[in-house]
């Protein structure tokens, strides 16, 4: 509890060592997504290409707004056994990554090779979202983590004032689990951060869309032993009838 993995960054957009093929013209090599920057790297079999040796120029064969642009070697290929790779960064709307949404979550390493960790408010953050959205019992390993929420999902709600019960006392019975546990590690002897700790609930407010009443939100703000306010929120679908 008083450390966690950092997996969330901003996608940097990068396509690294992309497979390319070399056209017949022995010139041409084109990328598989737009290109937003000329600053490339160019392999042909794992050695770097100078970038003396090509242009980048503008693919005549596309017709789109955000022209793909290609490589043009600056005198024909000879090695016929080659095969090219791209590092090149692409348009948010293109890249695999993020899918468009401009956040990744993945393990991430600092300049000493050592993974980066979350701490203080951001790792509290991380662990409400993971005590919340958590069905409980699914974790072999900790089956009192969780809620039941998921239970109402495929259900038919008629009530409103139920959902909204059910909704804030899933959130409060779950952080109170988190409170404890953190208690626990605090009398064990292991560090822990005023911000990382989850001191009360200020407020939950659970909402059906005005245009999408399938959709509940539900905003949770909590207070941290360091005095801070911690928000976050959590969606649901589900049939109305």
């Amino acid at each position: 509890m008083s450390y966690d993995l950092n997996i969330t960054a901003v996608c940097d957009h990068r396509i690294y060592r992309e497979l390319i093929t070399l056209e017949d013209d022995r010139r041409s090599l084109r990328f598989g997504r737009p290109l937003s920057s000329s600053n490339i790297d160019l392999y042909a079999s794992e050695n770097i290409v100078p970038k003396t040796a090509y242009t980048i120029i503008y693919d005549p064969q596309t017709i789109t707004i955000q022209q793909p642009r290609m490589i043009l070697l600056k005198n024909k290929w000879k090695q016929t056994e080659d095969y090219f790779e791209v590092v090149y960064i692409t348009f948010k709307s293109f890249c695999p990554k993020c899918a468009g949404i401009e956040v990744i979550n993945d393990i991430q390493y600092d300049i000493r090779g050592q993974l980066r960790q979350i701490r203080n408010e951001n790792l509290l953050l991380q662990n409400l979202e993971k005590f919340t959205i958590t069905e409980i019992q699914s974790n072999p390993f900790h089956t009192f983590i969780g809620t039941s929420l998921t239970a109402l999902l495929g259900q038919r709600i008629t009530d409103v004032s139920y959902v909204t019960s059910k909704v804030t006392q899933e959130i409060s019975t779950t952080l109170d689990v988190l409170k404890s546990l953190q208690d626990q590690y605090i009398s064990a002897g292991r560090t822990v951060t005023d911000g990382e700790l989850f001191d009360s609930i200020e407020n939950v407010r659970v909402r059906f869309d005005e245009e999408d009443p399938t959709i509940i939100r539900t905003d949770v703000t909590v207070l941290a032993r360091s005095g801070r306010n911690v928000d976050f929120t959590q969606y649901m679908q589900l049939p109305i009838g």
